[in-house]
């Protein structure tokens, strides 16, 4: 908790220095607006997304800036959906931001960006995967990151492929449980896992929801037990995560592998409650940190030194890479448009295309447009593969991505 509170102290330093609140614009800056949790149970997740933010505002405001000006961040802090709706109410009626960027948290960006959307205010989602966010046709929303039900798609998808094959099944013989957290996030990665299966005739040992602040989950776990998975896809937070692992240890639940959706199982604070009994037992199907191959991911080293020097420490979390990214999509958006205007960054939005070969991630932008179920969703968005080995999660999937000397581990 030492490198939180750090954190917790860090940003607040910082969003005092970049941008005082209610102070007026200079005419050299552009200010926009920030939604992420900076206190709360979801802060440890929030703060590192925003520093994704933070540094990609750096590194543009270290070529000039948008549009001639500066680029100052005004910071709302959401430590729940009912403070999402009034800090962005503050932004839009009180800053006037003409966009806001956040959330990692489903439901804090669900509320949020309806909110933002009220005001003709653009919503620019960079971590928040609950695919309700784009499912609801709203003009001003848009989301550089793949959706929860992709997420738990690719969960199943990881499952039945490449550890299937590792561990020596068909696709058909594996069993499979999967349990989520019950709010936007955990539902949406549930909903894709339940799709797959259907569509691969795959019936799943356990389809079942809990909730995240829950204080006990023996129960979830002995069905779980009694079922029998080779495998269990869980969508959780850090702290319900946690909390199953230690009850299925203590339960004599045993599988060959755990299945993550990002979410909690990938924060450092889940492998140091854990310690070595996630080594080589417990993947992710997520987003990825620093440790990709630098010959994939062109410029993550040159990023990963300018994080220890802005925030005086390493990278503690994957999250800040893909706020980095879907951050520097919104500069090419801003750019493009010329202007402020919301209209006019709609229509650049909409016409956004960036090839893979020019994101960190090598995956591209591009938005389901005006019309389609997902309006506003990257639809080039992918994740990644990563394991928890040795106390350090490491890529090991798609090949080409993986830190250099890992490979799948299964127990």
């Amino acid at each position: 908790m030492r490198i939180f509170r750090h954190a917790l102290l860090t940003a607040a330093l910082v969003a005092l220095l970049v941008a005082p609140m209610g102070t007026a614009l200079a005419a050299d800056e552009i200010k926009l607006g920030t939604i992420f949790s900076r206190t709360g149970p979801l802060a440890n997740l929030g703060l590192d997304s925003w520093r994704g933010a933070e540094l990609a505002r750096i590194v543009q405001n270290q070529k000039g800036g948008l549009l001639g000006k500066k680029i100052v961040f005004v910071n709302g802090d959401a430590p729940n959906p009912k403070a999402a709706v009034s800090e962005t109410e503050r932004l839009c009626t009180v800053e006037k931001v003409p966009v806001i960027l956040g959330s990692f948290s489903s439901s804090i960006s669900l509320a949020a960006s309806a909110k933002a959307n009220q005001h003709k205010v653009i919503y620019w989602e960079l971590g928040a995967v609950g695919d309700k966010i784009t499912e609801r046709g709203l003009k001003y929303v848009f989301r550089t990151c793949p959706t929860g039900s992709d997420l738990g798609r690719d969960q199943l998808r990881f499952a039945l492929g490449e550890l299937a094959k590792k561990i020596g099944k068909k696709p058909s013989e594996m069993k499979v449980a999967s349990i989520y957290e019950d709010s936007a996030y955990g539902t949406a990665c549930a909903a894709g896992i339940r799709d797959l299966a259907k569509e691969k005739g795959i019936k799943l040992a356990v389809d079942e929801a809990y909730n995240y602040k829950a204080t006990d989950l023996s129960s979830l776990v002995m069905r779980v037990k009694a079922a029998n998975p080779d495998v269990i896809l869980e969508s959780s937070y850090e702290n319900d995560a946690i909390m199953f692992f230690r009850q299925a240890q203590e339960a004599g639940l045993k599988v060959r592998q755990f299945v993550g959706s990002g979410g909690g199982m990938n924060l450092p604070g889940y492998q140091k409650a854990l310690g070595t009994a996630t080594s080589g037992y417990v993947c992710n199907v997520g987003y990825p940190g620093y440790n990709l191959n630098p010959a994939y991911a062109k410029g993550i080293k040159e990023l990963e030194a300018l994080y220890t020097k802005t925030f005086g420490e390493k990278p503690n979390s994957v999250f800040s890479v893909i706020n980095y990214m879907g951050t520097m999509a919104l500069w090419d958006v801003i750019n493009r448009a010329g202007s402020l205007d919301p209209e006019a960054l709609v229509k650049a939005a909409q016409a956004t295309n960036i090839p893979a070969d020019k994101t960190i991630l090598r995956f591209g932008i591009k938005f389901a447009g005006p019309g389609s179920k997902n309006m506003g969703q990257n639809v080039l968005a992918r994740y990644f593969i990563s394991q928890w080995q040795d106390g350090k999660l490491w890529i090991v999937s798609p090949a080409a991505a993986a830190t250099p000397g890992r490979s799948l581990q299964v127990k």
